[in-house]
């Protein structure tokens, strides 16, 4: 993981990372806290919960002068790694207006135990939420390999409990881990069944993929009435905040993010549709552009659980880097390698063009595109060639196996359209022989299964595996009519383009099991969601068997 500063957190904690039977933080019969509102269990929405009495903790909990519930946004943790995981929640009692805290700056109150009845108390602190991060917090709880539980207690009121994994050391044989892998969940196009299907498998870890948000104005959807997109399209630190809280304002989001910790990387639509660098979708002034952007990475920043400091650059353009690429092990089963597929890449070939028939312009086969950046794909290749994982996995935004038609590129916006630095990529990892690579991807709002390869699609040296997952909620892009057509491409196996969804993947050391889910009606918050297909990979092969 990228190193992190722990500057803002930590004021008074009592901390331990062995099991909880010796935690030295553990309450008794002393004190007189204030009885909780809720008691909340992972998973379930902070209105359904009953009223109960919080056990003693050593640690007083923080004084308030809160008229309202600011736990709106529910909880979330992510980027564990073997020495602990990052808790995360926001402050906001009124969250679709700037999330109606004052400028001053808020102590909470974070605990952790192993089970979700808090009897004993394994960690605890104190953690400042601060008017500059959006009143967000991003604790670091240290603890052991294993499963425990969290929440945040201010004045007289408690968060939904969250329910977390720590990742076991690189060194320990691990026997099985379960992931959801989920993209695309623009709020106005339908709601959130798969959420709601993820919070009940109970996986290990989500990863996602990107398009948390989505940037445009105006309502779009199947069901207008409640999933309505408020205000204008966002283009500063207020309004992408208020679009993050309305997303995180729907149960079942909170419900999924509270079940398991996160892996989030982002898309195009966390910014604007299709932007490459510092390049608009509207060809917008560069320098007005970036100040754009640095809004967007940091409220991107301010409403996900990762291991990353806040967009540091403060000049008037915000033009800096903001690296977000970095890797995760599971102890020796998998190495997670997440990418960053917008901020370094070159603008998109021939107009961005979609769906066109004609050949790919000269543009696109030029040797010095990148959609990395030479400094990420070095970092990448590093990162996969030295790994001791069995299974190595790309979180790669945009699809990556070969879907040109005849030649002709028909989303310049995917690997399609950079296809030198595809080609230099598949040969470096064909060369360096990586051991059962798997790429996970979003973006383009269906599913399919993909067998890569370096050189030919059909003779090339087989690579690896792609499991492309649909999303959870936005309309699809290309209509049903066309999945034989995409099922005929060389590299593609399999398609399914009707339905929202996402991907229950199983590993072993000997097999990756690929699981793809579907809702039978994304306007339906209810909407059953059932198993499409099944695909598998046997250790030491690319080939993907149903």
């Amino acid at each position: 993981m990228q190193p992190f500063s722990r500057r803002r957190f930590i004021t008074g904690a009592c901390a331990t990372t062995v099991a909880v039977a010796a935690a030295a933080c553990s309450g008794d019969d002393s004190g007189g806290d204030e009885p909780a509102s809720a008691s909340n269990t992972p998973g379930t929405p902070a209105a359904t919960l009953a009223e109960t009495t919080i056990p003693v903790t050593t640690l007083a909990v923080p004084d308030t002068d809160l008229t309202a519930d600011p736990f709106t946004l529910g909880v979330a943790s992510g980027d564990p790694d073997s020495t602990g995981v990052v808790l995360w929640t926001r402050l906001a009692p009124d969250p679709l207006n700037g999330g109606g805290m004052a400028a001053s700056a808020a102590d909470v109150l974070w605990e952790v135990s192993a089970d979700d009845t808090f009897t004993e108390i394994a960690v605890s602190g104190i953690a400042t939420a601060v008017a500059d991060e959006g009143h967000s917090l991003h604790v670091i709880a240290t603890l052991a390999a294993g499963e425990w539980f969290y929440r945040f207690r201010v004045g007289p009121y408690t968060s939904a409990v969250g329910r977390t994994l720590v990742a076991p050391p690189p060194e320990r044989s691990v026997e099985e881990v379960r992931f959801a892998a989920a993209s695309c969940q623009k709020y106005s196009n339908g709601h959130y069944a798969a959420h709601r299907d993820i919070a009940e498998q109970r996986p290990d870890l989500v990863v996602f993929l990107g398009d948390y948000i989505y940037e445009s104005a105006g309502a779009d959807g199947a069901d207008p009435a409640d999933r309505v997109h408020l205000g204008p399209e966002p283009t500063d630190i207020v309004t992408y905040r208020n679009r993050y809280a309305l997303y995180k304002t729907d149960p079942q989001l909170q419900a999924a993010h509270a079940v398991c910790p996160w892996l989030v990387i982002w898309d195009d639509h966390e910014v604007d549709n299709n932007y490459a660098g510092d390049i608009s979708q509207d060809g917008d002034d560069p320098a007005a552009f970036r100040a754009r952007r640095f809004a967007a990475y940091k409220a991107w920043w301010e409403h996900q659980p990762v291991r990353l400091d806040p967009p540091a650059d403060a000049s008037p353009d915000g033009g800096g880097e903001y690296r977000i690429y970095r890797g995760l092990t599971w102890g020796d089963l998998m190495q997670v390698a997440l990418l960053d597929g917008r901020q370094y890449r070159d603008d998109q070939a021939c107009g961005d063009l979609a769906l066109n028939l004609a050949p790919a312009c000269a543009e696109a086969a030029d040797p010095e595109r990148t959609m990395l950046g030479d400094t990420q794909e070095a970092w990448l290749l590093d990162t996969l060639r030295t790994s001791a994982a069995t299974w190595n996995v790309v979180a790669n935004q945009v699809v990556l196996a070969d879907a040109r038609l005849n030649g002709a590129v028909l989303n310049y916006d995917q690997w399609d359209g950079y296809p030198a630095a595809r080609s230099r990529l598949l040969h470096a990892l064909a060369k360096s022989a990586i051991d059962n690579l798997v790429v996970l991807t979003g973006d383009i709002h269906l599913a399919a299964v993909a067998e890569l390869h370096d050189g030919d699609p059909v003779t090339g040296t087989p690579v690896g595996v792609e499991f492309v997952t649909t999303s959870i909620s936005s309309s699809g892009l290309v209509g049903d009519a066309f999945t034989e057509v995409l099922k005929s491409f060389p590299e593609l196996i399999d398609a399914e383009l009707a339905h929202r969804g996402y991907v229950l993947h199983t590993v072993t050391h000997d097999q990756w099991s690929a699981e793809y889910r579907i809702v039978a009606d994304v306007a339906d918050p209810d909407s059953a969601v059932t198993t499409f297909s099944t695909y598998e990979v046997q250790a030491g092969s690319s080939r993907v068997s149903t």
